[in-house]
């Protein structure tokens, strides 16, 4: 039980390992083209830092507003039946907003910014906007009624301080002028001159170019109503953010405090209309009252010269107090009348979209109502007009919303009228039962009386309309705004486009991900061999027993015995190796016969003939009788690494030629400081398979081996042709060579298959044309032991590792 819970942590801890192992080797593979991410990350961040340097620059400003209310307006006389003259305290903010966008109010923010024009200032990559003092000249128009959009924009390049260039690159129109002068050009007149309020130096705009362009007010309108941005702060809340973008932020400014300061105009002068029409009713009602006043007291004079009258006696007592009181009440009464009579004599006859007067007097709480609701809609109307016709659905909604109040208003009139009438016949039968109690009172004082009443009931009328007058005269003076600066305009330092944080950091990302995405196709793509542990994964019951360097061109193709090279020490382990692909004949001293290995590979050029060669020399190195024989009898190489005759007498010549004995075909002393005997190929036969089938192929190997302690024998590729098939049963181990950056790993599998079906004897595979600084590289385990005995000879001092090879 110990054992199996032993065995399982330690199957455990290799899987851990074998993945660190891999997550390293992917890491690995990608660091080793490093140069790779830090030119494609600082060329992206090049670019980022030119895009940062030459984009123009985009400001956001905003200023914040409170839409007031008006808690009832203006409250001076405190005298019966008042009431205030405005209430604004039902606020739509909506409403509001709708305003400030519109086209009205931009085109009144144009007239006093002149914002039909726009200035630059052109550099060598980048063109900027400048605004007010910024700007040396200025350009006056001449013909501005009939100015429409222009195409394009004129170029000004100052040549001194009394001669400028004028230039439309779409017209390619080019002339020169003088500043002062008007320019007649292109259907165009207008001036251009200094701007008087210019900051800088005059002497400094020489050479250097500016632009202007102008676009007609109802585009500049359009354009501005658009680029506003209005929000509600908050739920609930009465407060306005207002904001713009553009490139000066000195114009983003000054065109929301203008825009502002216009809309609270705006308000106060919707206020003040109706304060206007109040105070024109009241100054009507005024000059009618006076005639009437003149009347009653006139007639009082008549009457006192006619009857001689000129005191009256006081009597009555208490009942002439009470008959006085209902008296009092029946004037209040038919003041009321009066007044309600004469409104409803100015609805009937004025138009049918006229401001009603508000608040005359009359004590009649939703009559009131109802006529304030018809002003602020006649207001909402004028508005909506301006950009509408009748047909507009909301100018009709508005209609009959109006029409409705108007019959509303008739109607309450009518109905407060004959409550007022009801009450006063009520009153008049009191003042006949008093008035029974004064039959004993002269005729003459009642008269007086009548009379007086008249003239009372004028006079105070008279005052009351007096004091409304002046309480409109107020209002439309002294009208209290209608907005509240919470925060003036106030643009921010950093501009909101480009976000240069954002760009710099896609540039570093996308700078990374280049190269990465290459290397990730590549590698996806790539299927040649690379590396020890693909071959261990696609044949893991196949040996490895040697992994050979790739040799440098400047060195021999041959190793030397006393060769330290990366590549004669692989060759070394190789010839080690060997001795455990056949362990029953591992001891040479006891064998009657000597060994024979076979070299042989997928397809050409993987270095079969480079590894025979080799392996030999190095066998001979150890005072061991070799023979090296080029069996690859339809594509021979051998000879080309020893400079001899490709036809020279070889293995075809014993084939078919029984007279040629197998001494003939040794080649002795033909390789420098090796005693190396070698047998070539021969000439290329018609039919090889079936000579290497013969007899004498079998007898040239047993004479081989009977004097020699190894044979070599250089073989055809497997899956070009079935040679290396036919003699494989004379060898006692196969060297399957296989090459890095050429075997294809797709082939792995045909190698898999020759040694599944034993078609090849004690397989050993080699990896041959590994880089020197990459053997065992993605097995970090592995690297020092590759490194110890390559990378240096035992007793040397290691050479210091390049600082870009820190992986």
């Amino acid at each position: 039980m110990s054992e199996n819970i032993n065995s399982n942590q330690s199957t455990s801890v290799q899987e851990e390992l074998k993945s660190e192992g891999d997550i390293k080797q992917i890491i690995f593979q990608y660091l080793k083209y490093w140069p790779w991410f830090v030119v494609s990350v600082f060329i992206c961040l090049s670019v980022s830092f030119l895009y940062l340097r030459y984009t123009t620059s985009i400001y956001k400003t905003a200023i914040q507003i409170k839409i007031l209310k008006d808690e009832g307006g203006l409250d001076l006389t405190g005298l019966q039946g008042s009431a205030p003259l405005f209430d604004w305290s039902r606020i739509n903010l909506q409403n509001e907003i709708e305003v400030i966008k519109s086209r009205r109010m931009a085109q009144k923010v144009i007239n006093n910014l002149d914002l039909e024009i726009s200035y630059f200032r052109s550099g060598n990559l980048k063109i900027s906007e400048i605004w007010k003092n910024e700007v040396p000249f200025l350009v006056k128009w001449s013909n501005e009624k009939d100015f429409k959009d222009m195409s394009g924009s004129y170029e000004v390049t100052f040549t001194s301080l009394t001669k400028f260039e004028l230039n439309n690159p779409e017209t390619n129109f080019r002339e020169s002028f003088n500043p002062g002068d008007t320019i007649d050009v292109e259907d165009k007149r207008f001036v251009i001159d200094f701007n008087p309020n210019f900051d800088g130096d005059l002497k400094s705009i020489i050479n250097s170019s500016f632009s202007f362009s102008k676009r007609s007010k109802e585009s500049v309108a359009a354009s501005l109503a658009g680029s506003l941005n209005i929000n509600i702060l908050g739920e609930g809340s009465e407060i306005l953010d207002i904001s713009i973008s553009g490139q000066n932020p000195q114009k983003n400014e000054d065109v929301l405090n203008t825009l502002v300061s216009e809309f609270n105009e705006d308000g106060v002068s919707d206020k003040r209309l109706v304060a206007k029409r109040t105070e024109e009713f009241v100054i009507e009602r005024l000059v009618f009252l006076v005639n009437e006043l003149d009347t009653v007291e006139s007639g009082l004079v008549d009457f006192k010269k006619v009857n001689d009258l000129i005191t009256l006696e006081t009597s009555a007592g208490e009942i002439i107090n009470k008959s006085s009181q209902a008296e009092l009440k029946r004037y209040e009464i038919l003041t009321q009348i009066e007044l309600t009579e004469s409104f409803k004599e100015v609805i009937l006859n004025q138009d049918e979209f006229e401001l009603l007067p508000a608040n005359i007097g009359i004590d009649n709480s939703n009559l009131n109502t109802f006529t304030e609701s018809y002003n602020q809609k006649i207001i909402e109307r004028q508005k909506l007009m301006m950009s509408s016709t009748e047909n507009n659905p909301l100018i009709i909604e508005a209609n009959r919303i109006m029409k409705r109040l108007r019959d509303n208003i008739l109607n309450t009139i009518d109905g407060y009228i004959k409550n007022l009438n009801i009450t006063l016949d009520n009153i008049q039968n009191r003042e006949q039962i008093f008035n029974r109690n004064f039959g004993q009172l002269p005729e003459q004082e009642k008269q007086v009386r009548v009379i007086r009443r008249q003239q009372v009931i004028k006079e105070k009328l008279y005052l009351f309309l007096l004091q409304k007058r002046e309480e409109a005269a107020l209002s439309n003076a002294i009208t209290a705004p209608v907005i509240k600066v919470v925060d003036f305009a106030y643009t921010p330092g950093s501009p909101i486009s480009p976000k240069s944080r954002v760009i710099l950091l896609a540039g570093g990302v996308i700078g990374f991900l280049i190269p990465f995405g290459i290397l990730f196709l590549a590698f996806l793509l790539d299927t040649k061999l690379k590396s020890k542990d693909q071959i261990k994964f696609y044949l893991p019951n196949i040996p490895i027993v040697a992994e050979i360097p790739l040799r440098k061109k400047e060195e021999n193709t041959i190793i030397e015995s006393n060769e330290r090279s990366a590549v004669a020490e692989s060759f070394r382990i190789l010839r080690t190796n060997l001795n455990y692909l056949n362990p029953k004949k591992s001891d040479h001293k006891n064998l009657p016969e000597g060994q024979v290995i076979m070299v042989t590979s997928t397809t050409k050029a993987e270095g079969k003939t480079f590894v025979s060669l080799n392996l030999a020399n190095t066998l001979v190195f150890t005072s061991k009788k070799v023979l090296l024989i080029g069996c690859d009898l339809r594509n021979p190489q051998l000879h080309n690494y020893l400079d001899l005759n490709k036809n020279h007498i070889g293995v075809t010549n014993f084939l078919y030629d029984d007279s040629v004995g197998f001494e003939d075909l040794i080649l002795k002393n033909r390789m420098k400081n090796s005693k190396l005997d070698i047998i070539l190929s021969g000439q290329i036969p018609p039919n090889p398979a079936e000579l290497l089938m013969s007899e004498r192929f079998e007898e040239m190997i047993n004479a081989a081996k009977a004097e020699y302690d190894y044979i070599v024998i250089d073989t055809a590729p497997t899956i070009l042709v079935t040679d290396t098939a036919l003699i494989s049963k004379f060898a006692n181990s196969t060297l399957y060579v296989t090459r890095a950056g050429l075997t294809d790993i797709r082939l792995m599998p045909h190698i898999n298959e020759y040694h599944k079906d034993k078609k090849l004897i004690n397989i050993g595979l080699i990896i041959n044309g590994l880089p020197e600084s990459g053997i065992s590289a993605y097995k970090y385990g592995y690297t020092y032991g590759y490194a110890y005995g390559y990378g240096y000879a035992y007793g040397e001092t290691p050479s210091k590792k390049k600082f870009w090879k820190f992986w």
